[in-house]
């Protein structure tokens, strides 16, 4: 399985076709599968989209493979996980996927796999070919959930391809020529080094502070600051409220964080309360302005027999919110200016060190794969929802302050000597 069906005609059909047929396969152009003397079948399947994804649950597979698996949604991957099955005890169902890190897949992969499995280090190797010295890992042992399921994570680099190293010791050169997060992750598929994400300008000794150094009623105040809450609406997937101080320069800090599943407005408007009047002494009318995804009024439920939007029940509570913005690339230019642009050495949005949650989500957000401009929907973008909508509303819009321009991976390539025909992109 990969993403799209171009993607598996180029880059895994070529060697499947010379693997099978040398063991009596025949392709089925029609049906798009394999076909063995036995009578076993191997498809070749893509799943862009979970509409595609639906043509895959259900079934009775006993091996699936995800090529580029960081690619993926971790609930999609869930999803093909309950269709391995079998009848068979001789047969034991495996799901395995190839990966590099990055990507919206990133996070989760790291937190079912490598620190399940920590890989063990096997010292530093020294490459005189390249000029490159890298530590080698060894896989450590699987390790057992309570249900049973085996996970194994077996690290990888570069250098353990033998096709690329004595081949194409171009394409290796250009990985040793990228930036050093981006060479950590692809030359020796370090799982700590995180790029290739939309905030590539995230850092956390500029954008987190810690809490001891950011204390209500020491440090900030409802009468030195500004306060407002920033919400994203989920019920199965998690509401966000976001607490946010605003100094007198414009200068943001979120310092807290309430982040939870299976509550319906009206107890997400109840917990907002109790946790801001527990923890701070603050009522709804200590905050200067309460910012909501869109969501809260399009989406309704009943009341006293009539329609009642999910923004009515925080009404009920007290906590009258305004309708955000729903602008997706105008507020993440908003966002990646504010991570960007400081006042007096400090930048204009930063993070108390207590919300865990968001500043992890932060740096694993991905672009569009056909849109550099755009935050990918399928990662864990609920954080950075709530963060758009507060910015977008009361951070002043791009061209407001400079915004330095933004520039990945694919530019710092471009700039970059291509190979002798002129396609670099040849050998990725």
């Amino acid at each position: 399985m990969r993403r799209t069906y171009p993607q598996l005609l180029r880059n895994l059909k070529p060697d499947c076709d010379r693997l099978y047929s040398a063991e009596g396969a025949v392709w089925k152009e029609k049906k798009k599968y394999y076909e063995f003397p036995s009578g076993a079948k191997i498809f070749l399947v893509h799943c862009i989209s979970e509409r595609s994804l639906n043509d895959y649950i259900g079934g009775n597979y006993h091996f699936i493979g995800i090529d580029e698996s960081n690619q993926f949604p971790e609930m999609w991957v869930t999803k093909l996980r309950g269709s391995l099955r079998t009848k068979n005890k001789e047969i034991k169902p495996q799901l395995f996927m190839a990966t590099n890190p990055g990507n919206i897949g990133h996070a989760w992969h790291k937190e079912q796999f490598v620190d399940r499995c920590k890989p063990i280090p096997a010292g530093k190797v020294y490459n005189k070919e390249f000029d490159i010295v890298y530590t080698e890992y060894r896989s450590n042992k699987p390790y057992i959930d309570e249900e049973g399921n085996s996970f194994q994570y077996i690290p990888a680099s570069v250098f353990d391809n033998p096709e690329i190293i004595n081949n194409d010791k171009k394409y290796v050169l250009k990985l040793k020529a990228l930036p050093e997060t981006l060479r950590r992750m692809w030359l020796e598929g370090d799982w700590n080094a995180v790029a290739g994400m939309f905030f590539e300008n995230w850092n956390i000794l500029h954008h987190i502070i810690d809490e001891k150094d950011f204390v209500y009623g020491k440090d900030f105040s409802k009468d030195t600051h500004e306060l407002y809450r920033a919400y994203d609406y989920g019920l199965k997937e998690p509401f966000v409220c976001l607490f946010i101080a605003k100094d007198s320069k414009g200068r943001s800090v979120v310092f807290d964080e309430i982040i939870r599943t299976e509550l319906v407005a009206s107890a997400q408007a109840k917990l907002v309360n109790k946790v801001a009047k527990e923890k701070y002494g603050l009522e709804p009318s200590d905050f200067t302005d309460e910012i909501a995804d869109p969501a809260y009024w399009t989406r309704h439920t009943e009341k006293d027999g009539e329609p009642y939007s999910y923004a009515g029940f925080y009404s009920d509570n007290g906590i009258h919110m305004t309708r955000a913005i729903n602008d997706r690339r105008s507020g993440a230019a908003v966002v990646y200016a504010a991570l960007e642009n400081e006042i007096d050495g400090i930048r204009m949005l930063r993070f108390r060190s207590n919300c865990e949650e968001t500043t992890e989500s932060f740096p694993l957000l991905a672009s569009e794969d056909n849109d550099a401009e755009l935050v990918e929907t399928h990662g864990n973008d609920h954080a950075f929802d709530a963060v758009r909508y507060y910015s977008i509303t009361v951070t002043p819009i791009p061209g407001a302050f400079e915004i330095k321009p933004k520039r990945d991976w694919r530019e710092e390539w471009a700039n970059e000597e291509t190979y002798e025909d002129g396609n670099m992109w040849g050998a990725l």
